[in-house]
């Protein structure tokens, strides 16, 4: 069956914001270009539809006239939207008498935490995406130790979790993703939907097309081939687009400006690759 994606001119995307940095994804989000956002939201991008953006950081509503977009949503009134997650999901049964995360109440005063919210939107959504690391492998949040239980999407909602749309999970890793690779995912998501493209995703429900740049994490300011005494026999393999495409607009990047990669598109990156953010030792 043909998606409702393809019947309609607009398309809500509706943001949540789990634990993580406080907006990082956002702001990369924010600076994609060619297209960017804008060009979403003015219907300016070619057999994409409009986008109706429902941010809680840039939602011209505010406290129950926000909360009522969501229940709507919630309730299938609001068909169809994409569902993005920003941040990790918080385990809330280890958060006592409070919460860790909370968007909202109900009519009796109770917190309404971000993984209710998932819980009751994902289902109704035609795709859902977890921007970031933390969204989608748990990322800094849910390092070894982390108090609030923290996990990424797929792990919360299943693996075999399909949305609407009949799409698992799509994952845009890093900490945080460029910009304009979500923004790019996120219109290959639109023309799915609508049966005009086939939407490639890799083993870890990444955009193939974006994570297929073998990168190598190094020290900070080592050299290629590196200085006598480092030795990269046993060096990790991460897959990211930044030493390719750069951070922004094709510049920048960290792997392109003397600082390390430290493979942060990858699962439990910070256990396994923070080492490497730290100075050579040999030097």
């Amino acid at each position: 069956m043909q998606s409702e994606v393809s019947s309609l001119e607009a398309v809500h995307l509706i943001w949540l914001s789990g634990a993580g940095c406080n907006g990082g994804c956002t702001m990369a989000m924010l600076g994609a270009s060619e297209p960017g956002i804008e060009d979403l939201i003015l219907g300016n991008v070619p057999d994409a539809p409009r986008v109706v953006l429902v941010h809680p950081e840039f939602a011209m509503e505010n406290g129950d006239a926000f909360r009522t977009i969501l229940d709507r949503a919630a309730l299938g009134e609001l068909s169809p939207f994409v569902l993005v997650l920003e941040g990790a999901i918080a385990n809330e049964r280890l958060a006592g008498e409070g919460s860790f995360s909370r968007l909202g109440t109900t009519p009796d005063g109770r917190p309404v935490t971000v993984a209710e919210w998932v819980d009751r939107l994902a289902p109704q959504a035609e795709a859902v995406m977890a921007i970031g690391s933390c969204a989608a492998w748990g990322g800094l949040m849910a390092a070894d130790g982390n108090a609030i239980g923290a996990r990424g999407l797929e792990d919360y909602l299943g693996r075999d979790f399909k949305s609407r749309g009949g799409l698992p999970i799509i994952n845009v890793p890093g900490c945080a993703p460029t910009g304009e690779g979500f923004i790019e995912t996120l219109t290959y998501v639109f023309l799915h939907l609508a049966q005009l493209v086939p939407l490639d995703l890799d083993e870890e429900r990444r955009p193939r097309w974006l994570y297929h740049h073998e990168t190598y994490p190094l020290p900070p300011r080592v050299e290629y081939p590196p200085a006598v005494g480092f030795d990269l026999s046993n060096r990790p393999v991460v897959n990211c687009p930044v030493p390719v495409t750069g951070w922004l607009r094709g510049f920048g990047g960290c792997a392109r400006v003397g600082g390390s990669c430290i493979g942060c598109t990858e699962r439990d990156f910070v256990d396994q690759y923070m080492s490497l953010a730290r100075p050579d030792p040999a030097f």
